[in-house]
């Protein structure tokens, strides 16, 4: 079975790689499209780089906009010829969604991986994504609820975070794999896995870091790097401050922490499940903001938060992020640690999102193929 696929993210990538290879395990599938390691250790044949879509926002993207639209249309071109039996798609749902619109008119089922963040803004897509896709495979119990009377199949699969994630482990076992003391304050910083991401927000993160070393001298940061340009990049920035800038193992970083400061995004859910207190922070251009604000429609944009129906975590969004604001929460977290009531929820939400997920979804897709 050939099968076309597009990730435009790390998380995306891993999400993929894994139904994939269950999938294969089922049927013979031979898969090509865009792709990132994850994918190609799948088996995935690198039509483009997945780096060239890692990109967010709406100002941010105007630079890029040629080059992913030249992507887009050379996609289009290859459904065309190749002709695959399926086109599944994950995340970036500005870039993906319209390329699975051109499959599903060719007659190509169109299935997409995660659904998009309706429930949080422009709830008005839906009727358009539902024109779009064949199928829907939703990470998040309260999502297929939103596309009924829609038309669109829809699947709740959980999220395979969760599957992976021991809930609130040892953190010292951690700290061994990463080879640091087994003793101290640690805090995980994590800003984000796009250089223009980190470049935004690490000098921010970095600013709070400061803050937080003055009130408590012994407190080591560790930042985990996606890939290694941007290991050189955050390493350059952290200069001689008591960070450990490490290749990847984002998970075994958090786990070994003692409280997380991070970007807002999959990162937030995957502190959570981890069970390591946590603060959100982040910025993007000013006017991405503005056209996102207009758009929300709930008081929490942290999956995180909406899952738990309660500020579980603290938000700093856009101007409400000053270095100030990020170390008072940061240190407030610190201190406080994974409290009885945090634990609770955080763990309720581990147990709602684990399960068999790649098999979930490999079995969907069989169904829909």
């Amino acid at each position: 079975m050939q099968v076309a696929v597009a990730a435009g993210e790390v998380s995306g990538d891993q999400i993929l790689a894994s139904i994939l290879r269950t999938l294969s395990q089922q049927v013979d599938v031979t898969p090509a499209g865009i792709a990132g390691p994850e994918l190609v250790g799948a088996g995935v044949y690198p039509l483009f780089p997945m780096e060239r879509l890692s990109v967010m926002g709406v100002m941010e993207v105007l630079p890029r906009l040629p080059e992913l639209l030249s992507i887009r249309r050379q996609m289009v071109h290859y459904l065309e010829c190749a002709r695959p039996c399926a086109l599944i798609t994950c995340d970036a749902p500005d870039f993906n969604l319209p390329l699975q619109g051109r499959a599903k008119a060719l007659g190509i089922p169109a299935i997409h991986v995660v659904s998009p963040s309706v429930w949080a803004w422009r709830a008005n897509r839906i009727p358009k994504i539902a024109k779009q896709l064949d199928a829907l495979l939703c990470l998040f119990p309260f999502e297929p609820a939103l596309y009924e009377g829609t038309g669109l199949k829809t699947c709740f699969i959980g999220h395979p975070l969760a599957q992976r994630i021991d809930f609130n482990p040892n953190p010292e076992a951690s700290r061994q794999t990463l080879q640091i003391s087994p003793t101290g304050r640690y805090l995980a910083i994590l800003p984000g896995s796009r250089q223009g991401e980190v470049k935004r927000l690490l000098p921010l993160f970095l600013a709070a870091f400061d803050i937080l070393v003055q009130r408590d001298p012994d407190l080591i940061g560790l930042i985990p790097a996606a890939t290694p340009a941007l290991q050189r990049v955050i390493q350059k920035q952290v200069g001689d401050r008591p960070i450990h800038v490490l290749a990847g193992n984002a998970h075994t970083v958090m786990a070994a922490a003692d409280a997380v400061l991070l970007a807002s995004g999959t990162a937030a859910l995957e502190a959570i499940l981890t069970g390591r207190p946590t603060v959100a922070a982040y910025r993007v251009h000013p006017w991405t903001y503005r056209l996102i604000r207009s758009k929300l429609t709930t008081s929490c944009v942290t999956l995180p938060n909406v899952m738990a129906e309660t500020p579980l975590i603290p938000e700093l969004l856009q101007d409400a992020a000053t270095p100030e604001a990020i170390a008072d929460a940061t240190w407030s977290a610190l201190e406080h640690g994974a409290t009885p009531e945090f634990l609770d929820h955080a763990g309720a939400i581990h147990k709602r999102l684990a399960g068999p997920v790649a098999k979930r979804a490999a079995d969907f897709i069989q169904a829909c193929v």
